[in-house]
């Protein structure tokens, strides 16, 4: 050990500049020969006094959430490196070969209610992303798993989420894992965990994975070659590859591919699906954009280094393709490939507009998608009797409107993420046939033979443009008329960042005193309803009456302003980042007891977009004068 970097982590213990538990990990790991290869990394952050970086990464443990961790790549107990990524599947190890683990139900592959019980099954399938260091966590994955005899099936390269999702059904697998941080910064990287049904693990899987991860002690390990040599780690075969593009292909609707379209993965792995789906498909006329297709970690060419096709700026370099094409769509794919995003030109300016005047939300794309869907299975008959539709509860009701009207089911109050979808699905009895499901983040899933969101869901965009396009038609006229049939809708949606302990105490403070003192008014509008997620609780504020409400509990505050509730603020902290969040959805739907006329769009646009900027400012400047939990009690 260092004995010169010992004496000044103890000298910055002695005099307060590093808490006790940040240094003694440091020096734990500096003498650890399990820890030699961050040893040079850590020297440097020692020598170069750099002891907020080495507080922030050695002071606490890198939280194993309910799907997985993400987080920064680097050295310490708060980082994401190969320590932690073995800690993490040391513990699903654990977790698969406990007699009350996984059960295997209905819906993969016929294998009905196999429990593992200190068994493996068919083992774990392990995927990973384009992102640096990706391969090696993804391999560290399979090393610990094959060491505790589970065994593992790995793909060749790197593929996406969704691929991973039909694989661990394709192939009966005891669970999976994909080493992937979405559209995270370049310096993170993620280690998520999906049960035996193909979806993302939810509880009491999750709690379950924790509790053996906090019981870790000794991380077991092989090498990579030699789990291959004993049959301990496989390759997956090409032909589940093969089988998931033809399920993509299987999503088409119509025969219409006459449509010119540029496509870009940003750097991801969007090649090995949306792409190969579209050429599956007969789409000839695509145009990739040629500095995003090479898959980099580093996402050079992305503002920021952030690849998420949420955000209008990822689209400047496929919007320039297509202005120089004379494109009909854009669509872009984030890192992992399963979220998409869509841009479409103006009818007066075509592509010379700003990318946040061209791109749509995933509030627009997930109501296009799903009029396209039912209207195309309805008119072919092949739309099911007993029908699934499932959205999440910050999701915009345009797309739940849409799927009543086509007498689907409805499953519109699901929690934040697109797990929940999943879990949804699985719960469905055997004469429900799950149609579409979508989430506000631009998560979309047409066919439960994948349950996680999938990105090649875009690729009916594509179809749809095309086909409208015999008639002289746009997707944006398209969505014009879905706002004239099921009313205008805006959504906007804000994060306040409250970092540190008093941040967290903020907002606690916020949410105890929305529940116990939930404002009559908000921007000068009368609340009718708070919905309390967390107690299953809805309060009637006009009738002073309190009724019980379906679904899972969580840290949800919902306030409706209308009857319908269409119109309405969602308040709800964030389960992964220092942060509470707000949701509006404004909608010419019975606002306030009264139709706005659908006559006038443009006049209804702008009211109903203004209503939806005044009241999210009014939400947010309410909750900043609400006092912490210290203040409270």
């Amino acid at each position: 050990m260092n004995a010169q970097a010992v004496q000044k982590i103890n000298a910055w213990i002695g005099d307060g500049t590093l808490s006790r538990t940040a240094g003694e990990a440091i020096v734990q790991w500096l003498d650890d020969p399990a820890c030699d290869a961050f040893a040079g990394e850590i020297r440097a952050l020692v020598d170069a006094g750099n002891t907020g970086e080495l507080e922030d990464a050695f002071s606490t443990s890198i939280a194993f959430g309910t799907g997985g961790m993400r987080g920064r790549m680097g050295p310490g107990p708060n980082r994401f490196n190969t320590l932690t990524v073995g800690r993490a599947a040391q513990g699903l190890a654990r977790y698969l070969l406990r007699e009350d683990g996984f059960s295997i139900g209905a819906g993969t592959g016929g294998r009905h209610n196999r429990s593992l019980g200190g068994r493996t099954g068919a083992g774990v399938v392990v995927a990973w992303d384009t992102r640096h260091n990706s391969e090696a966590f993804a391999k560290e994955t399979a090393r610990v798993l094959a060491a505790n005899g589970v065994p593992v099936l790995i793909f060749d390269g790197y593929r996406s989420t969704p691929a991973l999702s039909f694989a661990v059904r394709e192939l009966g697998a005891a669970a999976g894992v994909v080493i992937s941080a979405s559209h995270n910064p370049p310096g993170d990287n993620g280690f998520k965990v999906y049960g035996p049904d193909g979806g993302q693990v939810v509880a009491p899987h999750d709690e379950g994975i924790i509790g053996e991860m906090r019981r870790v002690g000794e991380i077991r390990r092989i090498p990579f070659d030699g789990g291959i040599e004993r049959g301990l780690i496989r390759t997956i075969d090409p032909q589940v590859d093969a089988r998931y593009i033809d399920v993509l292909a299987d999503l088409s609707l119509a025969d219409a591919r006459d449509v010119r379209l540029v496509y870009t993965p940003l750097h991801g792995v969007g090649m090995t699906s949306v792409a190969k789906s579209l050429e599956k498909l007969g789409f000839t006329d695509v145009h990739y954009v040629n500095e995003q297709v090479a898959p980099d970690g580093a996402f050079p060419t992305l503002e920021g280094g952030i690849a998420n096709p949420e955000k209008p700026s990822a689209f400047r370099l496929g919007i320039r393709t297509a202005a120089k094409t004379g494109a009909d769509l854009v669509l872009a794919s984030d890192p992992d490939a399963d979220r998409i995003g869509c841009a479409l030109p103006l009818p007066d300016l075509g592509w010379e507009a700003a990318p946040e005047d061209l791109v749509l939300n995933g509030h627009q794309i997930g109501a296009l998608l799903c009029h396209y869907i039912l209207g195309r299975k309805k008119a072919s008959g092949t739309l099911p009797s007993r029908g699934l539709f499932c959205k999440t509860a910050v999701t915009s009701d345009l797309a739940a409107l849409i799927a009543r009207s086509h007498d689907l089911e409805v499953v519109d109050d699901l929690p934040v993420g697109f797990k929940h979808v999943g879990a949804a699905i699985d719960r469905m009895p055997a004469d429900m046939t799950f149609v579409f499901g979508t989430e506000e983040s631009h998560g979309y899933l047409a066919d439960a033979r994948i349950r996680d969101k999938e990105a090649a869901t875009g690729i009916l965009l594509a179809e749809y443009a095309a086909l409208v396009k015999q008639d002289n038609r746009t997707l944006r006229d398209e969505l014009d008329d879905i706002y004239r049939k099921y009313g205008y809708f805006r959504e906007v949606q804000r994060s306040v960042a409250l970092p540190g302990a008093e941040g967290a105490r903020r907002i606690e403070g916020i949410m105890a005193d929305l529940r116990e003192s939930p404002p009559e008014h908000i921007g000068g509008r009368t609340v009718y309803r708070v919905i309390d997620r967390m107690s299953g609780q809805a309060r009637d504020l006009r009738m002073g009456t309190t009724v019980s409400v379906a679904g899972e509990r969580v840290n949800i505050l919902v306030f409706t302003f209308s009857e319908a509730g269409h119109t309405r603020v969602i308040v709800r902290p964030s389960g992964t980042e220092p942060t509470i969040k707000y949701y509006v959805s404004a909608s010419s739907v019975d606002l306030g007891g009264t139709r706005i006329s659908t006559g006038d769009q443009d006049g209804n646009r702008t009211a109903i977009d203004s209503l939806a900027e005044s009241v999210l400012d009014a939400m947010i400047e309410l909750c900043a004068g609400k006092p912490t939990h210290h203040e409270r009690h």
